[in-house]
């Protein structure tokens, strides 16, 4: 028996090497996780500032503040987006497109926002 690495194996097996990489990292995923308990309580777009004043004066809650991160923000909209039924998700699935998330990554977490 001739010793193969794991990988080579698995990959020749599984086909894995031409699969397409729909791995996120660990924040990406955190990310998905709070969008989805936002857009639960009807949340997660963002709004303007003035907006976010006039909201939080008349009513005493907080709105959705943006994250820190264009990227991760992106991704938090296009989830609570894509969970609501908005149209505003076709938008950001091209932006998010631009800041390298590959069409594989972005159909897999529209589909587990549409959950």
């Amino acid at each position: 028996m001739s010793w193969m690495p794991i990988t080579d194996s698995f990959e020749s097996v599984a086909g894995v090497a031409s699969a397409p990489l729909l791995a996120l990292s660990a924040l990406e995923w955190r990310v998905v996780g709070l969008a989805i308990r936002e857009a639960g309580r009807g949340g997660g777009i963002v709004i303007s500032t003035r907006w976010r004043r006039l909201v939080s004066i008349l009513t005493g809650n907080e709105a959705t503040r943006p994250l820190a991160d264009p990227r991760l923000e992106t991704l938090r909209s296009f989830v609570c987006a894509a969970r609501n039924g908005h149209r505003l998700a076709e938008r950001l699935a091209s932006k998010l497109f631009e800041f390298g998330f590959s069409r594989d990554q972005i159909d897999a977490v529209r589909m587990l926002a549409a959950r």
